[in-house]
């Protein structure tokens, strides 16, 4: 984990008032496998917003390979800048359930993805 990930856990854990890092990693475990059970049982046709944040001088080039692979279920996207140099990718994701779940997967897995938010907007 770089310093700067450890510092940032460190400092979740005084202002969480967290007994020690590990309940930090634990809790924001629990959140992400909510969030993929959640995705798990989405069914049929689905519209999700997904949100992206892609470290400060991290390439998007991957993610741009991906959108482009899948681009029929995008419907929308916004592309913006964060005070802090991340790329913020704001995506309206259409389609049949399964290619969805592929498709946020594929996303997830790039290590200049840093973060990804999935809200199921519509079925």
């Amino acid at each position: 984990m770089p310093d700067e990930d450890l510092a940032k856990l460190e400092h979740l854990q005084r202002e969480g008032g967290f007994s020690n890092r590990s309940e930090v990693v634990r809790h924001a475990l629990q959140s992400l496998l909510e969030e993929h059970r959640r995705m798990e049982g989405y069914s049929g046709d689905v519209t999700l917003v997904v949100t992206t944040m892609i470290a400060p001088g991290g390439k998007g080039n991957q993610l741009s390979k991906i959108q482009h692979m899948h681009n029929r279920l995008i419907s929308a996207m916004m592309h913006a800048h964060s005070r802090d140099g991340a790329c913020v990718e704001i995506m309206v994701v259409n389609g049949e359930a399964n290619e969805a779940r592929q498709f946020v997967q594929k996303v997830r897995a790039l290590k200049q993805v840093v973060r990804v938010q999935v809200s199921l907007a519509g079925k």
